[in-house]
């Protein structure tokens, strides 16, 4: 692990099926800090100060309430109705 005690992680986010882990890395590099301007500590802090035993939905709502960008977010009842029009169902 690196200093921050925590790991990286390779992951796609699929609009159907979720989160896939695709790898973990021990020396995760810290480069999407410069794409994305925002620092890691910050975000470290915040989530680390939630409490334990917090339903997945509840995480999931904090996590796009203070990390997401408004043009990544999808409401989920499009993404619904999109996967039945396209199924025929």
């Amino acid at each position: 692990m690196t200093g921050l005690g925590y790991l990286g992680t390779d992951m796609v986010l699929d609009r159907k099926h979720g989160a896939m882990l695709l790898e973990l890395n021990a020396r995760p590099g810290l480069a999407i800090q410069m794409t994305n301007g925002e620092g890691l500590r910050r975000r470290l802090d915040l989530i680390e100060r939630q409490p334990d035993g917090v339903p997945a939905k509840q995480r999931v709502a904090f996590a796009q309430h203070h990390f997401a960008r408004q043009s990544e977010l999808v409401d989920s009842e499009s993404v619904e109705n999109s996967d039945t029009s396209s199924t025929g169902a």
